[in-house]
């Protein structure tokens, strides 16, 4: 071990849970499909041009009116469009003929009949005639022809069928698999031995004042460490070991906490897992608990985007296979990345919490903050216990230690993992 320079500053994980990490990978995604199955209840509404048409008759006319004066050759192609379109005429160049059909055909009064044929024929005849009348009333009848258009209401205003929610392909089916690749271990880990006793005594000093600035200062708990080592404070060192393993696992740190459970009798038996395990359980050990949780978020995001564009290859024909392909690739691989970031965060257990600390000697949890509670009505606990952290009273703290064992202990009995604590 060598000392190493303080201001380190590892990271404290967030106090999350990963369902809500695994409902931003499927909620985005559901909610992009819902808004496409919405929109194609919009677009495939049979009445949905004759809407349109009304629309734009009434800002024609608004066109017209704030021109004060006559109505223009554009205003005039501009009205007979968008009165083909109102009466459902969907033709390039609507004919009268077409518009009285399509009259015929929506309503059986032959006075609105007549009354926009003739206002088409007066349009028609002062657009394209050479010497036509003027036309100083024609707003005052296209404002009343067009509110005697029968205004078709929506036939569906929600995605209630099958065909809104899979318009192009029955259903997409995202195959999931963990396929996860070993990393290369070099085996057991040898103890290792101070090079330099002095440094790491010189340090103490400097470490403890850098954990009074930045509890997250992992090499200063590195550092304190190798002193605590040297000292012979096995649960100590073990402590602050912990600490500087969690907030930054790197190779120094993995290597000091190691060769420290190695001295220790009873170990936490998921650091000895996590540092001695098989392959498989030395995984999580790559990272910290908030590199797994941001890892973790990536690959929600990732799945989020692949389900995204798997939803758009159902409603995008022109780019169906590719959307569908590269989709399910996306969500596939965010799948297997979110698989493997969620497990390996919650290898670490209680200690992924920011509530997290260690026993630094064996206590007895009471379950009151004082001394004067019996014996017989307190619990031991003994030293390097994962706990989680409760209130502060007085000098003393509430701690769980498990399901069915929680209480006060001292103060100095017990050291958080992260800061603000």
């Amino acid at each position: 071990m060598q000392v190493l320079p303080t201001g380190e500053i590892g990271a404290t994980p967030w106090s999350l849970s990963p369902l809500w990490l695994g409902l931003l990978a499927v909620g985005v995604p559901a909610l992009i499909w819902l808004c496409c199955a919405w929109w194609h209840v919009l677009v495939n509404d049979p009445h949905r041009l004759r809407r349109k048409g009304m629309k734009e008759l009434r800002r024609v006319l608004r066109s017209v009116r704030r021109s004060h004066g006559l109505p223009e050759p554009q205003h005039l192609h501009a009205w007979l469009r968008a009165s083909a379109r109102a009466w459902g005429v969907r033709v390039s160049a609507p004919t009268l003929d077409d518009v009285r059909r399509a009259m015929v055909s929506l309503t059986r009064d032959s006075g609105i009949s007549s009354r926009w044929c003739e206002l088409w024929q007066l349009t028609e005849r002062k657009l394209f005639a050479a010497h036509s009348p003027p036309m100083q009333d024609w707003i005052e009848q296209a404002t009343l022809a067009a509110a005697t258009v029968p205004i078709p209401r929506r036939e569906q205003r929600f995605p209630n069928r099958r065909a809104h929610w899979f318009p192009s392909i029955a259903a997409l089916t995202l195959l999931v698999s963990v396929a996860v690749v070993p990393p290369s271990f070099s085996g057991q880990a040898d103890a290792g031995a101070i090079s330099d006793a002095a440094a790491f005594r010189k340090a103490h000093d400097v470490s403890r004042q850098a954990l009074e600035e930045s509890w997250n200062d992992w090499a200063a708990h590195y550092n304190l460490a190798g002193f605590h080592m040297l000292e012979g404070s096995w649960n100590l060192a073990a402590a602050h070991a912990t600490a500087a393993f969690l907030q930054h696992p790197s190779a120094e740190s993995r290597e000091a906490l190691r060769a420290i459970l190695d001295q220790i009798e009873d170990p936490h038996p998921r650091l000895r897992r996590l540092l001695h395990g098989a392959w498989y359980q030395r995984v999580p050990a790559l990272l910290s608990v908030a590199g797994w949780q941001r890892m973790s978020l990536a690959a929600a995001l990732v799945i989020a985007a692949g389900l995204t564009a798997t939803v758009l290859a159902l409603y995008i024909p022109a780019h169906r296979r590719m959307l569908a392909l590269g989709g399910r690739s996306v969500a596939s691989f965010g799948a297997l990345l979110f698989i493997a970031a969620v497990s390996s965060w919650g290898a670490y257990g209680t200690m992924s919490e920011p509530e997290a600390a260690i026993l630094l000697q064996r206590v007895n949890v009471r379950p009151a903050p004082t001394d004067l509670v019996p014996e017989a009505e307190s619990a031991p606990a003994p030293a390097g216990s994962i706990v989680t952290l409760g209130r502060s009273f007085l000098g003393w703290r509430q701690v769980s230690v498990t399901e069915n064992l929680s209480g006060w202990v001292r103060r100095g009995a017990v050291m958080p993992f992260y800061a603000d604590q």
